[in-house]
């Protein structure tokens, strides 16, 4: 394992562990957590090195597929994470499996880990050449995947994608519904922990609800960051029609 690939999953490793009891009962593998991630982050640092993450995403994978590469890690996935293959399985057809979210089909699974990984690289590479770029929208402007996870920082209220990890900012200042723009902040609600550290918001112009990392001190690898917030969905027992938009409420 390279210094690279090393350092980053210690980091990933000691944030999970730091910030794991704000699942709240949550229940998540740690070791086959870190497992997969070793895997993503090996296959991130040989697209880099390879300059194979500059591009559109979709541009990317057909290159990939064309040259093997898509086929060679797809194996070495399922070597590394001890996963059954059947035998004369088509990579193409467990791309497409994947895409179509049929997870159930051969190969769907491990397909998954090698487009993350990919996914990974180009959000990385795009986020150190461009930063952090405002778009009011939940969905990822790099694999366009749904975010239910919102991050206060900088001033602004952020977005993070669970499946690239890319970030994008929404609003400055105030939060605004990513879903719908409204940014009256009498009629968007939270339901936070009394530390405040993480919340369930819920808009009451649109009806949608997203979970904020509020606590500014968290630091932890971005993809993580999505983890981490899944403990506000302790919080939405608490969503009822006669609190929608009434505020803040702590619990």
């Amino acid at each position: 394992m390279s210094n690279w690939v090393d350092k980053r999953l210690n980091e990933f490793k000691r944030s999970l562990d730091k910030y794991l009891h704000l699942l709240k009962g949550g229940r998540i593998d740690v070791d086959k957590a870190a497992l997969v991630e070793r895997v993503e982050l090996e296959l991130v640092e040989e697209l880099r090195n390879t300059g194979k993450c500059n591009g559109g995403l979709q541009d990317i994978l057909g290159s990939l597929e064309s040259t093997g590469w898509l086929e060679k890690a797809f194996h070495k996935v399922a070597e590394s994470l001890n996963a059954e293959v059947p035998g004369g399985i088509n990579v193409r057809d467990a791309l497409q499996s994947f895409l179509t979210g049929n997870m159930e089909d051969a190969g769907a699974n491990i397909i998954a880990v090698v487009v993350q990984a990919v996914a990974r690289c180009v959000a990385e590479k795009r986020l150190e050449e461009e930063g952090v770029r405002d778009a009011q929208t939940p969905f990822c402007p790099v694999c366009g995947a749904e975010s239910k996870t919102m991050v206060v920082r900088d001033a602004g209220y952020h977005m993070v994608c669970p499946f690239c990890g890319y970030e994008w900012r929404v609003s400055r200042d105030k939060v605004i519904c990513p879903y719908c723009g409204n940014s009256n902040p009498i009629s968007i609600g939270v339901f936070t922990d009394k530390a405040r550290r993480i919340g369930l918001m819920v808009c009451q112009e649109c009806g949608a609800t997203w979970r904020t990392i509020m606590d500014r001190n968290i630091k932890a690898p971005r993809i993580l960051l999505p983890v981490i917030s899944l403990g506000a969905e302790a919080f939405r027992k608490f969503l009822h029609e006669d609190m929608l938009g009434g505020g803040e409420k702590t619990s």
